[in-house]
């Protein structure tokens, strides 16, 4: 009896032994190599350069945070950032570049929803993970798992929060679209995403199944705003980026319409506030972080981004919008994968790690970052929404 249960007792630590063991080998891993790469696909030039730069501080801005404590393991990070130009093709041969000649064990970006919908199915091919910061147009990342990944809420969940409280302070009961037919995602919010948010809060959408169309970069919308004031509506809803959006609320002020305009996260960039004035001010939107969050971790992201700057100084990049937060976020996300995953970082495992990654990302439901908790069964965001408002030059949350 004495025997057996010396026995019993003897597997048990054996077991007990392989199972601390296990977890020592994990805590005290070993990182080969002089530094861990990360890709970083942001549009540095093109028409969203301000806002792709903005993104690449951010993640710059991670990278020194991690490397301040020590790396992982000693071993520093490197952040290996390419352009875009805001241009799919070009995002397209920047995802090959990071891939082959960078070795990049994952890749945060590209920022676009149209780049996106060409990088992801090639990032599925190469086996490698991209984390968007920006893109959100539902679906993309439904469409292209495993290895395609998106930092941010898709338009539908920001609408419904920003149409609710658009219509409570306007008084909203009936609403003119105006939308761009060429960017993926504006469209997307022009024809998909507003009409069944505004239907589902009561509104009348007066411009039906026909909104009123226009396409990225266009310079003249006289005869757009021409239709919208004939139309009379309580507010204007757009599908549009925010350097169009600017365009749009600029003329039809000087047409003479004082309707109330709103969107998604998409006019959030370009600097609507800044450059629009008095013109843009009452304008809704909706996004998941602000500067005026003074949590401990934003307190520690802005501190760090102000140190970042030095990469892109300028007069829009000086301050941070929820962009480079989500790309801040991302850098954390796939070092927290590298370390509880074993990463090796050697060469001959590679293609292992980046798969090892992607297992990882596929699960992480409660990270604990700036404005990120993970993502869900689809490969999106897992964030809060808040709605904003155009006051005094800068985007403001909108109080009950």
């Amino acid at each position: 009896m004495d025997r057996k249960f010396r026995m019993i007792m003897l597997v048990l630590f054996c077991v007990l032994g392989l199972t601390f063991l296990g977890q020592e080998s994990a805590s005290a891993q070993t990182i080969a190599g002089k530094e861990i790469r990360i890709g970083a696909a942001f549009c540095i030039s093109g028409h969203g350069a301000n806002v792709g730069k903005r993104e690449a501080i951010g993640a710059q801005a991670a990278v020194d945070v991690i490397n301040a404590a020590g790396g992982v393991n000693g071993v520093p990070l490197k952040l290996y950032i390419d352009d875009t130009a805001s241009n799919p093709q070009d995002a397209v041969n920047v995802i090959r570049k990071l891939v082959a000649d960078s070795k990049a064990l994952a890749i945060v970006g590209p920022h676009y929803s149209s780049e996106a919908e060409a990088t992801f199915p090639l990032g599925n091919q190469l086996k490698i993970v991209q984390i968007c910061v920006a893109s959100s147009k539902p679906g993309l990342s439904a469409a292209n798992r495993p290895y395609a990944f998106r930092n941010t809420l898709t338009e539908d969940k920001i609408a419904d929060a920003v149409v609710k409280k658009f219509k409570k302070r306007y008084n909203i009961k009936k609403v003119a679209i105006i939308t761009d037919i060429k960017d993926a995602v504006s469209k997307s919010v022009g024809t998909q995403v507003l009409p069944p948010a505004y239907k589902a809060d009561g509104i009348e959408v007066i411009t039906g199944d026909n909104p009123v169309t226009f396409q990225t970069n266009d310079t003249q919308f006289t005869a757009q705003i021409t239709k919208l004031k004939a139309m009379n509506p309580d507010g204007v809803g757009m599908g549009a980026l925010g350097p169009d959006a600017l365009n749009i609320i600029t003329e039809a002020r000087r047409q003479g319409m004082t309707q109330p305009f709103m969107s998604t996260a998409p006019i959030m960039e370009g600097e609507v506030p800044q450059k629009g004035g008095k013109a843009v001010e009452g304008t809704f939107s909706g996004t998941i972080w602000d500067r005026s969050d003074d949590s401990p971790r934003s307190k520690k992201f802005k501190a760090a981004y102000d140190k970042a700057v030095r990469i892109y100084p300028g007069e829009f990049t000086k301050l941070p919008d929820y962009y480079p937060v989500n790309a801040y976020d991302a850098v954390f996300m796939i070092v927290e994968a590298v370390k509880k995953k074993g990463v090796t970082n050697k060469p001959a495992d590679l293609e292992k790690d980046r798969a090892k990654i992607m297992e990882y990302l596929t699960a992480l439901r409660n990270f604990d970052g700036v404005a990120s908790k993970g993502f869900n069964e689809v490969g999106d965001g897992l964030k809060d929404v808040q709605v904003y408002e155009i006051k005094a030059g800068q985007w403001a949350l909108v109080k009950d």
